[in-house]
């Protein structure tokens, strides 16, 4: 089978690997569509402990083709989606429902081989029926999944005001999903207003171009004269992590939700954070919350079919990831591991 190949910092291949074998309570998936994201490109540029040569894709879905001797919950032809986070339910944190710190935590397409490829081997326990959403659908369960964990850490106080920064798939997820968890009014900046439109599209309340800093902040106090009582980074960029903490208002919470760089620090002032009374909350992958995306997904409560910018073969993958790297790509795009689309746009 074909399949994208981290083969070591910076070297990515499309190449002929063995389809998986299958241990007593595997099931393999063919799969019919994969999410990039920004994790893959962390993974690419050597970050988070990869272990190489890895097969990366954490967001996808697919139909079971085979399965395990001991499976006895899926057959041939089921519709899967799949949640990539592996613990141990034994350790420190397991045993106090914190499996996302799971001391011997592993991911499909993080730490082992993942769904960037034509069929994938995943446990059973890790897949979840998609009933008849689209598998491109089913590909954004993962991704909104991670959405929800993050509210639910970060807390959103009915009628509260929300400020996003980063209109890109993940934070247009956040302002779709924050408005049914009860915020009067939302707020997102971006860089590029071809998003700020598709954000408007989507029940932004205010949009706001992030290009010239003065002028963002003179608008973003004419929305909020006290600030927002939750601002919301889905970037990953330092320097909007360090500069979201003004906007937070006195009692409010910052939520760290894009991955910044390993190595990257920022400069806070700690007697801010204590005089204004500010809550920082991280949030890191998703925490058994898998079902109730999927179910959001199912009610047609958020509209991911619009975050989809391109679905492209698997040989164009290399391509793919430079446009994520280069923050030009058009919003979500997707692999069809089955090569049945056509060429990514070369007029880029």
């Amino acid at each position: 089978m074909k399949a994208v190949c981290y083969e070591r910092p910076y070297t990515v291949t499309v190449k002929d690997v063995p389809v998986p074998t299958l241990r007593p309570n595997d099931v393999l998936v063919r799969v019919e569509a994969a999410g990039i994201c920004g994790t893959d490109v962390h993974l690419y540029q050597g970050e988070f402990d990869p272990r190489f040569p890895l097969i990366p894709g954490h967001e996808f879905a697919g139909v079971v083709v085979e399965v395990g001797e001991h499976v006895t919950r899926w057959t041939a032809g089921d519709r899967v989606a799949v949640d990539p986070n592996l613990y141990c339910d034994q350790c420190y944190y397991c045993r106090q429902d914190l499996q996302n710190h799971c001391v011997a935590w592993e991911a499909i397409g993080v730490t082992l081989p993942g769904g960037f490829a034509e069929f994938v081997a995943v446990p059973e326990r890790s897949l979840y029926s998609i009933g008849d959403l689209s598998f491109a659908e089913g590909a954004f369960i993962e991704p909104l999944s991670c959405v929800v964990y993050g509210q639910e850490r970060a807390g959103i106080p009915t009628g509260s005001s929300v400020l996003i920064f980063g209109a890109g798939p993940i934070g247009l997820l956040h302002q779709q999903l924050i408005k049914r968890a009860g915020a009067a009014s939302v707020t997102i900046s971006d860089l590029r207003s071809e998003r700020l439109e598709l954000a408007r599209q989507l029940g932004a309340d205010h949009t706001v171009v992030a290009r010239d800093p003065s002028e963002m902040q003179e608008r973003l106090r004419a929305i909020s004269t006290y600030g927002f009582d939750l601002v919301i980074d889905a970037t990953g960029v330092p320097a909007v992590v360090q500069g979201a903490v003004k906007y937070v208002k006195n009692g409010g919470t910052l939520l760290l939700f894009g991955v910044c760089p390993n190595e990257s620090e920022i400069a806070l002032n700690p007697y801010e954070i204590y005089r204004r009374d500010l809550s920082i909350v991280g949030a890191f992958a998703l925490r058994k919350s898998f079902h109730a995306a999927r179910n959001l997904l199912a009610a047609k409560a958020v509209d991911v079919e619009a975050l989809i910018g391109e679905t492209v073969n698997l040989t164009d993958y290399p391509e793919a990831l430079a446009l994520m790297q280069r923050g030009e790509a058009p919003m979500k795009i997707q692999v069809d591991p089955q090569n049945r689309q056509a060429p990514l746009m070369r007029s880029r």
